[in-house]
């Protein structure tokens, strides 16, 4: 489809191309559209940004950015469509009939670094169909990267730092862009680039209205057991930690704010009784943080009635007896652990904070209370060695938990593991498009990409095609539904990570 006649607020080359255009605001947005792009299937919470596609237990997970943006959005009586298309048919047609059909004033792109470029696409193609749409993007790359995306994608307009429920609003209100923090904008034939915006606080987090659910396809997300629908309720927002090659302090701080368990209980009934979803990942970076507030939620889960099954993340030194007996009576079937390492010395060089002895405990404990865990591992850091990760994976086995995935670092922007990297020599800045978690463009000092790719096959396929492992886990499954899945996942284990393994 070939552009239409340019309007006042967008410039187009004789060819087609589009040229940057500045303006000091946009008129009032009354049509939103919120899309993730159809370039794979990652995890877009700007925290992580790990492909979901050869992980071993992660379910595909909605687009709840977008969600708290729609919410805020129609609350402002807009009108708001969300399509993610990664999980959704169709490709980069779809993307351009939607746009042409719904007419929106404003497109929201919302990108991840190793997706960043193909992303983009979305914004040319709404340019093509009428340049006067306004594009904008948000993601936690924009930290570190904004000025450099917009000098070389003319076809974005807008670029927001940081949370992103405000700003959008403000964007569509039409407010002078000088005005609305966190933004980032042409003027003057540079980049403009307004003060941060702060972080919401712990006050305001309950104040946010629950994500709009209604407009999402919830039936694409399931439980990778079960296959019942699933979705995340993001229970907190922060970290008061510093790991380096985390980027959850980019995109929400290092001050932990947790909502009132009141708010997040009236979310979950609100899923069941409109959405009849009973499968939920409570989104947190330090969910069991508080042993007060845990105890609190789980309680107010059971007085409510609320017959639902979750899971939920910590870390391996906030987890306790009292924590894991509430929460295994209101539901909670599995935690996930950011184990990392099981080498001290890797752990203290990351800045985990963590001791070795913390994880052997955690596992115990939930071993005790009958809640499965799903043990997170983390190896390609600059002094990882071929003895490191090898002492990790015997770690692993010996602790056994239920599930585990092996991710390789990847140098997000802004991270402190982005700029070691980058200040050791050890990637090129052109490779951060190629590469993702599974597909690592950093070595270490002593280790390649390549004998990195290897040892995450040799670590996945060692733990899970143990006979013991394989013995236990079938053992356990008392549905011939999870049986199947169970076969499935197992299936694409091997299709994913089999070939390296035999070569290694």
């Amino acid at each position: 489809m070939k552009p239409s006649t340019p309007s006042s607020n967008i410039a187009l080359s004789i060819n087609g191309a589009v040229r940057p255009v500045e303006r000091e605001r946009a008129a009032v947005a009354g049509r939103i559209f919120l899309i993730y792009p159809p370039t794979g299937l990652y995890m877009r919470d700007d925290r992580c940004q790990a492909p979901v596609e050869g992980m071993t237990a992660q379910p595909n997970r909605a687009p709840l950015d977008l969600a708290y943006m729609a919410a805020m959005l129609e609350r402002d009586g807009r009108t708001c469509k969300i399509t993610d298309y990664a999980a959704e048919p169709g490709g980069w047609e779809r993307v351009r009939r939607d746009i042409a059909d719904f007419k929106p004033d404003l497109l929201l792109v919302s990108v991840t670094t190793p997706t960043l470029k193909n992303d983009l696409a979305a914004c040319r193609i709404a340019k093509e169909i009428d340049p006067a749409i306004l594009t904008v993007a948000k993601g936690a790359h924009f930290t570190a990267k904004d000025d450099e995306v917009l000098l070389a994608n003319p076809e974005l307009d807008l670029v927001i730092r940081g949370e992103s429920e405000h700003a959008v609003t403000e964007i569509a209100s039409g407010a002078d862009y000088a005005s609305i923090l966190g933004l980032a904008y042409r003027k003057d034939g540079k980049v403009a680039r307004n003060a941060d915006r702060p972080y919401i606080e712990v006050d305001d987090l309950d104040k946010l209205p629950f994500p709009a659910r209604h407009l999402i396809n919830n039936a694409l997300y399931t439980a990778p057991d079960t296959g019942e629908a699933i979705t995340m309720i993001n229970t907190g927002r922060g970290c008061p930690h510093q790991c380096i090659y985390c980027a959850v302090t980019i995109a929400s701080g290092y001050k932990l704010k947790v909502r009132t368990p009141r708010s997040i209980v009236d979310e979950i009934q609100e899923c069941v009784q409109k959405h009849g979803i009973r499968n939920f990942f409570f989104r947190a970076d330090t969910f069991t943080w508080d042993e007060r507030w845990v105890v609190d939620l789980c309680g107010m889960i059971r007085e409510r009635g609320l017959d639902i099954r979750w899971g939920c993340n910590s870390r391996v030194d906030t987890i306790s007896e009292k924590r894991l007996e509430a929460m295994k009576s209101a539901g909670c079937w599995i935690v996930g652990f950011g184990i990392e390492s099981g080498d001290q010395d890797m752990l203290d060089k990351m800045k985990k904070r963590a001791k070795v002895e913390d994880a052997e405990r955690a596992i115990a404990l939930c071993k005790k209370y009958g809640v499965k865990t799903y043990g997170l591992f983390l190896i390609g850091l600059p002094w990882e060695t071929r003895a490191t990760v090898e002492k990790t994976i015997a770690f692993a086995k010996r602790l056994d938990p239920s599930f585990l995935d092996f991710n390789i670092a990847y140098p997000l922007p802004g991270t402190e593991y982005y700029r070691l990297a980058k200040e050791m020599g050890l990637f090129e800045e052109k490779d951060l498009p190629n590469g993702d978690y599974a597909r690592p463009i950093v070595r270490t000092l002593d280790l390649s990409t390549e004998e990195l790719v290897k040892l995450r096959h040799k670590a996945l396929l060692s733990f899970y095609l143990r006979p013991s492992y394989i013995a236990r886990t079938l053992g356990e499954i008392r549905s011939p539904r999870i049986l199947l899945n169970y076969i499935r996942s197992g299936l694409r284990l091997i299709k994913h990570h089999a070939f390296d393994f035999g070569n290694d």
